[in-house]
């Protein structure tokens, strides 16, 4: 640094405006002498604090405890504990002018109740015990009787309004698919009845199981019919055939003397040869009568006498019997039309069966599904019905262990709000110290300074 000449003022630089670094000494100095307006901000500001705590009302927590089977969620049973509906019955035992003064006074309508339920579920508090098998509850209000009456009324809501969650309307409700499905079952039988009668049928499967014995029957007739032709074709040609060796007519009887006149001439020369000699002249006359009508009977091819001739009683029964087989012939071969007619018929009906076949099976298909629906919702609403009975009678799955009772002694917030107070007013106080501590620009040690302007200090001198 140049030293100035004599009788010339020396320059002086402008002084800069730089921020003082401060540590933890300086920040406790600058504090120090801040700590009257410090007090001036605490003390307003704890004062307050401590007087509202003094203020707060004392408040008492009735407790109660259910118990919960191993089966049930106890999850879903605080669930269900902490529905608006349940905390809405529960005030309706009360009223919520009772319960809560306040808010009764200051709404209406059902902005009072859902208001009010929102208030008891805020002061109501459920645990879970270890184990899961029981639930405490604990209720806090500034009346120790309303405590109690209030948890009790919430306990008891709570067990009326489970079996009819859990059990009736349930129940109702299996009840109303019941009969929904009972309906569809009524409907389906409707339809059924309607396709059968559209399509002339009764039963479907009866009908087809009578239409195949119809049809083995008229099968095996028409075996027999066409084995029964075979046969009297068979006999039929074999008469035809005796009846071409057979004679229409036949010789009756014949009317012819000669034989007997020579049978008589033969006995009337025996006589003569007993009588007279062998040349007498009328033994000779006979014989040569013997030889004439012998020569004659001997010449001749046919009888000489009348022949009388008939129908031959053979040819007239086998003529009679090719005409029968012929008549049974026809009548087998007619039986044959008639079956193939009928078996052509019974093999179109079961055609028509078989395509009816795929829409009655839906029909049917419907009507069982339905049933079985049915019978499924009323096995249900039974189990519910059940369910809610077990319940109400207290056998239920969930059974009030402990009710409510007056608690005798009751806490206060009034120490941990004015803990709070203190805490919340000396921050308030800090603040203040530290915003005076950053706004000061002088250096209030050496060691501020040496931080701020990086020159270490040699000295340093007190001022008054």
């Amino acid at each position: 640094m140049s030293q100035a000449e004599p009788g010339q003022s020396v320059a002086r630089p402008a002084p800069s405006r730089v921020r003082p670094q401060l540590g933890a000494a300086d920040l406790a100095q600058h504090l120090w002498r801040a700590k009257w307006l410090m007090l001036l901000v605490f003390l307003p500001l704890f004062a307050l604090g401590l007087f509202a705590a003094l203020i707060l009302p004392e408040r008492y927590t009735a407790t109660a405890r259910l118990l919960v089977s191993p089966e049930t969620a106890a999850q879903a049973e605080l669930e269900l504990l902490r529905s608006p509906v349940v905390l809405s019955a529960a005030l309706d035992k009360v009223t919520l002018a009772k319960a809560f003064p306040s808010i009764a006074a200051g709404c209406a309508g059902d902005d009072c109740k859902r208001a009010g339920a929102e208030a008891l579920g805020a002061v109501l508090t459920t645990q879970i015990a270890p184990g899961g098998r029981a639930i405490r509850l604990g209720l806090t209000h500034p009346d120790p009787v309303i405590a109690a009456e209030l948890l009790n009324a919430l306990t008891r809501a709570y067990l009326d309004y489970r079996p009819a969650i859990l059990g009736e309307e349930p129940a109702l409700g299996f009840g109303a698919q019941r009969e929904r499905f009972e309906r569809e079952v009524a409907d389906a039988e409707a339809a059924i009845r309607t396709y059968l009668a559209d399509n002339g049928l009764t039963a479907l499967e009866a009908e087809r199981e009578t239409l195949r014995r119809l049809y083995e029957a008229a099968n095996l007739q028409l075996i027999a019919a066409t084995s029964r032709q075979a046969q009297l074709e068979a006999e039929l040609a074999s008469y035809r055939r005796k009846l071409g060796a057979i004679q229409p007519d036949q010789t009756l009887y014949e009317e012819d003397s000669s034989r007997e006149r020579l049978q008589e001439l033969y006995i009337q020369r025996e006589e003569l040869r007993a009588r007279l000699a062998p040349t007498a002249p009328a033994l000779r006359d006979l014989d040569d009568r013997i030889a004439r009508i012998e020569g004659l009977l001997s010449n001749q091819e046919q009888t000489a006498g009348t022949v009388r001739r008939g129908p031959d009683p053979l040819y007239q029964e086998v003529q009679a019997a090719i005409a029968r087989l012929e008549a049974e012939v026809q009548a087998a071969a007619r039986q044959q039309a008639e079956l193939h007619a009928q078996i052509a018929s019974l093999e179109a009906r079961d055609q028509q069966m078989r395509e009816l076949a795929p829409g009655l099976g839906e029909l049917h298909r419907r009507r069982d599904a339905a049933a079985e629906a049915a019978l499924t919702y009323a096995r249900r609403a039974a189990d519910a019905r059940a369910r809610s009975d077990l319940a109400r009678e207290g056998a239920g799955d969930v059974r009030l262990l402990e009710r409510a009772y007056v608690p005798l002694r009751g806490h206060s917030l009034r120490i941990p709000a004015a803990i709070a107070a203190f805490l919340l007013a000396g921050l308030a106080a800090l603040a203040v110290g530290m915003m005076y501590a950053f706004s000061q620009r002088g250096f209030v040690t050496p060691r501020s300074l040496e931080r701020t302007v990086g020159v270490p200090v040699l000295a340093s001198v007190r001022h008054h």
